[in-house]
């Protein structure tokens, strides 16, 4: 046994003994360094070598420990200073080029966060046709997950210096976050975008701050912690292979179902507004087949017809009577599809589906508004239920965790792309996420404050600014008033202003009603450069939010608001100021008629006596809601009915 031991270490001593030296990949050509900061400078080399670092004039001197590590620390540098870094042991030598020392900003989030300028070429067709500043530069951490903490991160894209070639492949917020910074600031803006859409905030946590949450940190240590990463490639094959064979025996099958005769009476019924998660299929992924069930009267019989049916979440095959209508891969996106002459009956008709959902939601889901059969003028609602059958399903790996949602499971994204950053020295981060997590609003509330909290913790860099985007308008599902978990969300975020050194940019106003990834990035960029000015640098006194809700008193039936953060005033974009609901104790919110009166705003309603509760902008989508500071900053959305 102890000679075994010995030759254990052996082999230990002899591989690493070889290593190579190395720095991660964040440290390379073109960076941008934290200013006014000492910064880490980290990689490998054999066992017990000595590492120098020449940079500035200055020598730096770490030796690897017995894992092969080292690391040391440069001095603090002005902003604008810059140079060639070389880093040697023994014979062996690295170079680092074109370093400059500037203000780092770390961008993190989903999709919003991650949406490229490329993904916008009409809305932003100018600035990808004349940029150029080589003094903002970003780098982008290629997506992966690990359920141990990284010390490298992949790259999707290195160090690069802003110009016409290299915009487009930028995060389009965090390119506008720091345009405006630079320009104000005349300082290099160094950007590490480390996102990845549709993934909720418990992906994003290390496993410290998991663990006030039993239910997420029980999926995170008995069916993540114990994977064996190193084989998912393979598993995830063989279970690819065995779902591609079960589509297509069950895609021959489907040709029945899609008939109008077929008998679908032991499906079950759910809604066509809702995706099925929601209705009783959670932590399914794969193909369904929904049946929609109409009459028709008998003078739109044989009539030329469009379909209008909501967004189908991911792809879509929809037939009418047995008729191929169309499909398309895109699992936000409305679906319009023409019904040819000859197909409708009179009677009763059967429009047959079959969705495919690769990960998260899956199925119809949206807008009643955009539910529809249209002949000619006439337009014909469709029933709200629908017959549904799981067809396939993509195997999970176990009963939480499918490799479809591997990226949205506790912990995995803070082990492969956050952690591996942790050494670098920054000024503050900026968040644009959220979506993900609307269903469970209630619990974002701990949530997101004991994320941020994580990861200054990990940081060591103290309470560094730490910048967010609020929920901006989308899915109008229901008309006020309502119960909005998109709403709910948004307070959540709201209340996480209570942390220190946090600001949030209000974004209700620049969504987009049908479209979860609204083009006017540049506004949320520069609002979020607006906190920056506020909380990071020295501009304290300036104006960086709309109005915020501060009070309300009762007069005569009417209330009165009072607002923080009013700036040079209150104001109103239109005609006449929206977005405000008050209800009496029982709670009955209606619509309030609105005015502004100096630094307040007046609200009643005839039909309400004695006002109590208030709504602002509390809806899904509350893009009528209107009211500025006259430095064009929305109001923050507020209820006083907290539950």
């Amino acid at each position: 046994m102890v000679k075994l031991f010995f030759s254990f270490c052996f082999m230990i001593v002899c591989s690493t003994a070889t290593a190579q030296l190395t720095v991660p990949a964040i440290l390379a050509d073109h960076m941008v360094l934290q200013c006014d900061k000492a910064n880490n400078i980290w990689g490998t080399a054999s066992v017990g070598a000595s590492v120098q670092v020449n940079f500035l004039g200055h020598t730096y001197q770490a030796v690897a420990d017995q894992l092969g590590k080292w690391n040391l620390q440069l001095k603090p540098s002005k902003v604008g200073v810059g140079g060639d870094m070389d880093i040697r042991s023994g014979s062996e030598k690295l170079m680092i080029q074109d370093i400059l020392f500037g203000e780092v900003w770390v961008c993190s989030g989903q999709s919003n966060m991650e949406w490229k300028m490329n993904q916008m070429k009409e809305a932003y067709t100018k600035a990808l046709q004349s940029c150029n500043n080589p003094q903002i530069r970003y780098v982008t951490v290629e997506k992966n997950y690990m359920n141990r903490e990284n010390n490298d991160t992949r790259l999707e894209r290195k160090w690069t210096a802003i110009d016409t070639a290299s915009l487009g492949n930028c995060s389009a917020v965090a390119y506008y976050y720091a345009k405006k910074l630079n320009e104000r600031l005349h300082v290099p803006i160094g950007l590490v975008v480390t996102s990845w859409g549709g993934t909720p905030i418990q992906s994003w946590m290390d496993t410290a701050s998991l663990k006030p949450f039993p239910k997420d940190y029980s999926v995170y240590k008995k069916e993540i912690a114990s994977l064996d990463f190193s084989a998912l490639d393979k598993m995830k094959q063989d279970i690819a292979d065995r779902f591609t064979k079960n589509i297509v025996q069950e895609s021959n099958l489907f040709k029945e179902k899609m008939k109008p005769a077929y008998n679908d009476a032991g499906w079950k019924q759910i809604s066509v507004m809702k995706d099925w998660e929601e209705q009783g299929y959670p932590n399914i992924d794969g193909i369904a087949a929904y049946r929609i069930h109409f009459k028709l009267a008998p003078e739109f019989a044989g009539k030329e017809a469009v379909l209008h049916l909501p967004a189908i979440d991911d792809n879509d095959s929809t037939y009418i009577n047995g008729q191929f209508l169309g499909g398309l891969q895109q699992w936000d996106q409305l679906r319009i599809y023409t019904i040819p002459a000859g197909v409708l009956k009179a009677g009763e008709n059967v429009i047959s589906i079959w969705v495919q959902d690769n990960q998260g939601g899956g199925g119809l889901f949206g807008d009643i508004k955009n539910y529809f059969l249209q002949i000619g003028e006439q337009k014909i609602a469709l029933p709200e239920k629908a017959k549904f059958k799981i067809l396939v399903k993509i195997e999970n790996l176990s009963e939480h965790v499918s490799f479809a949602s591997m990226q949205n499971q506790p912990v995995v994204l803070f082990d492969a792309m956050i952690a591996p950053l942790l050494n670098l020295s920054i000024r503050g981060a900026i968040w644009y996420q959220g979506e993900s997590n609307v269903p469970e609003y209630k619990a974002y509330r701990k949530l997101f404050p004991a994320m941020i909290n994580g990861w200054r913790a990990r940081w060591k860099q103290g309470d560094f600014p730490f910048l967010f985007c609020q929920l901006s308008s989308f899915n109008p599902s229901a008309t006020e008033p309502v119960i909005s978990d998109w709403a709910g969300l948004r307070e959540a975020q709201t209340l996480t202003l209570r942390l220190p050194n946090t600001g949030m940019a209000v974004t209700t106003d620049v969504g987009e009603r049908y479209d979860i990834h609204p083009l006017h990035k540049q506004e949320v960029g520069e609002r979020l450069a607006l906190n920056a000015f506020n909380k990071a640098y020295e501009f304290a006194r300036e104006v960086y939010s709309g109005p915020v809700f501060e009070a309300a008193k009762s007069l005569a039936g009417k209330l009165q608001l009072s607002f923080t953060q009013t700036g040079s005033g209150l104001m109103v974009k239109g005609d006449t100021l929206n977005g405000f609901y008050i209800a009496g104790a029982n709670k009955q919110f209606l619509q309030a008629l609105a005015v502004i009166q100096g630094q307040n705003v007046i609200l009643f309603n005839e039909k309400i006596k004695a006002p109590v509760y208030i709504r602002y902008a509390w809806a899904n989508a509350p893009l009528e809601a209107n009211l500025y500071n006259r430095e064009g900053l929305p109001a923050i959305p507020f209820r006083t009915d907290h539950d």
